[in-house]
């Protein structure tokens, strides 16, 4: 059993192993502390385990409290009820502790002797372990259990909140992530229903480019990572489809180097750009329709760089045409909230984007 699993586990024997640990650390404690540094080890053996059977008076104190007054009363906002309860028990293990004390100090029969002949040492003594009641007794060690308690289930909720943030943040991101395929397929099916109502063999080369394309989407494009050279043929099998329907007439350049065969990236973040560059860009062109693209894989960074030109009429990036690159920044706000640069340039004949990201390598299990 692990330090984690032994604070914080909800099942038995676990449970039981911890409450029993807390005890007996008490009772070293308060052995060694109240007795221990004024009598031998032998007589510290011998007289510890008398002196702290009232720890039967703090367990059974502290579970009252703990469990029962505070679940029943305090949580329900009954604080008067709480208060009163508490002050009673309070007041009752009191008298319990002190007269157990006083007869293991000074002894059954001196105890009823002294207060026959009205001497002042029993009050002395009752004085005396009044204040240790206070120090050290019920009350304290309650204290102490009920701080152990809060500090445990405020990191149970530190933790549960943090998990609900993540959950969130993945819940949002398969969202965001899967308004990538209708914006894809609608895209695609356009260049596919043109080529169709021509009658043109090139229709059905196409389809075939789409079936793998949204194969990879739909499948491959679940988890959080995915190999980055499939991410790649992905890019490479859109931009086949698009220059079919160009034809000779698009200038595209796309240059892709480094070392990728190994790394893995977070699937989607580079298509939604290069759409952009088709749909708002070449597609608005009557005349030279041109594209450059760079994709970059180093150690542990993809660079990734597209121009595109475009009519002289600017680019609304943040209105209905700009859907897909307003999802791909909140996906990246998500995944990389410090680690990564994403610049977008627009101009009067270009449209830049610069993106930067982490790629990992396929061995290691680091997740976006």
């Amino acid at each position: 059993m692990t330090i984690y699993n032994f604070i914080f586990t909800k099942q038995t024997p676990g449970k039981y192993y911890r409450h029993i640990s807390f005890w007996v650390a008490q009772y070293i404690f308060w052995t060694f502390w109240t007795t221990g540094i004024f009598i031998g080890l032998a007589e510290l053996l011998k007289f510890g385990l008398r002196l702290n059977g009232a720890f039967v008076l703090h367990a059974a104190y502290t579970y009252l409290i703990v469990y029962y007054f505070s679940s029943k009363y305090l949580e329900t906002k009954r604080y008067k009820r709480f208060i009163f309860l508490v002050s009673v028990v309070t007041l009752f293990t009191y008298i319990l502790y002190v007269f157990y004390l006083i007869l293991i100090f000074y002894g059954y029969n001196n105890y009823f002797k002294d207060l026959r002949q009205g001497s002042n040492q029993t009050l002395l003594m009752a004085w005396y372990f009044s204040m240790n009641f206070i120090i050290n007794g019920p009350p304290p060690v309650c204290a102490m259990f009920l701080t152990c308690k809060m500090i445990k289930n405020y990191y149970i909720k530190m933790e549960e909140k943090q998990m609900l943030i993540k959950e969130n943040a993945n819940a949002e991101m398969q969202l965001l992530k899967a308004q990538v395929h209708p914006h894809f397929l609608f895209n695609t099916l356009n260049n596919i229903y043109a080529f169709a109502l021509n009658k043109s063999a090139v229709a059905g080369e196409l389809v075939l480019k789409l079936k793998d394309t949204t194969k990879y989407m739909v499948y491959e494009c679940e988890t959080a990572l995915v190999p980055l050279h499939k991410e790649i043929k992905m890019l490479n099998d859109y931009i086949e489809l698009e220059k079919v329907r160009y034809g000779v007439r698009l200038n595209i350049e796309v240059n892709i180097g480094g070392d990728y065969d190994d790394r893995m990236i977070t699937p989607l973040l580079m298509i939604p750009f290069i759409e952009n560059a088709f749909k708002h860009g070449t597609s608005k062109m009557l005349i030279n329709p041109w594209i450059k693209l760079n994709i970059e894989a180093n150690e542990d960074l993809l660079y990734f760089s597209l121009v595109n030109g475009k009519p002289f009429s600017d680019i609304n990036v943040n209105g209905k045409e700009g859907i897909g690159l307003n999802n791909v920044k909140k996906r990246l706000e998500l995944l990389y909230p410090q680690n990564h640069l994403l610049l977008i340039e627009s101009t009067e004949n270009t449209f830049t984007v610069n993106m930067q990201i982490p790629i990992y390598k396929i061995q290691e299990k680091s997740v976006a």
